[in-house]
């Protein structure tokens, strides 16, 4: 194989490795913004159960508010009765009486159902804040698990890139050209050539160039602009066929004539 292909075939693998390399640099951001995501909405979670517990510590203030007001009612009301002269306003006092009392356990059959709601939600707060402290501390060792793989990432592509500037002084310019262009497209630029086939396009090739490549020529594929080359030792070994067992001469019976 020429020098040149040579050289272009370790340019690709060290671009290759590079690209790949970066793609996962690139890919850190997303995976610390999905933990980013979920951090938040675990600090939701926490912010509304807290948001519950005050808004049913609110409610319970106002309902003892009720409470107190149909209390100071029914002493009020009592206290009136005292004063009655006839049967029908004495009824009345008591009906107003009978209702404060009716609204009273409706205020305490509210009140309890609110203490075992916030209840509830004082247990589920306890859970969230739980996950958001678990969640917090996995975000941090994710940050610097991430600045220490992208420190040594950068240097991995700073040793490419070093390896890349060597490389390149030992193409040519048309090649350079080529290569440049194409692996910019395509993201490679030089294809094995095998059975009369590019093998990254699987276009045909015509014969003559076909024989020049193999002639270690370079030539570009007329299909995808790949700078073709041919490599004897990639092609298959071909197991030699085994050898069938050779016939002997039938030997005559004895006591048969000839």
């Amino acid at each position: 194989m020429r020098p040149e292909l040579e050289a272009l075939l370790r340019l690709q693998s060290i671009d290759q490795e590079t690209t790949q390399l970066r793609a996962e640099i690139a890919e850190l951001p997303k995976k610390l913004a999905t933990l980013e995501t979920r951090l938040a909405a675990e600090k939701a979670a926490v912010e509304h159960a807290q948001k519950s517990l005050k808004d049913e510590e609110a409610l319970r203030r106002r309902l003892e508010s009720d409470l107190k007001d149909q209390q100071q009612k029914i002493v009020k009301f009592r206290g009136q009765m005292s004063a009655v002269k006839t049967n029908e306003e004495y009824r009345a006092f008591q009906h107003e009486i009978e209702f404060a009392e009716g609204e009273i356990r409706k205020v305490e059959d509210r009140e309890l159902e609110s203490m075992e709601r916030s209840e509830k939600l004082g247990a589920q707060l306890k859970e969230e804040q739980s996950k958001l402290a678990d969640s917090a501390k996995v975000v941090e060792i994710e940050k610097s698990q991430a600045r220490a793989q992208t420190a040594e990432t950068e240097k991995k592509i700073g040793e490419l890139t070093a390896r890349r500037d060597a490389e390149r002084p030992g193409i040519s310019e048309d090649l350079l050209s080529v290569y440049d262009r194409v692996s910019s497209k395509r993201g490679t630029a030089v294809a094995y050539a095998q059975e009369q086939r590019c093998k990254a396009c699987q276009m045909g090739i015509r014969p003559q160039m076909w024989n020049q490549i193999r002639s270690s020529e370079i030539h570009t594929c007329e299909s995808c602009g790949r700078l073709l080359f041919y490599d004897p030792s990639l092609e298959p070994k071909i197991e030699p066929e085994p050898e069938k067992p050779k016939r002997g001469r039938k030997v005559p019976a004895a006591g048969v004539d000839d």
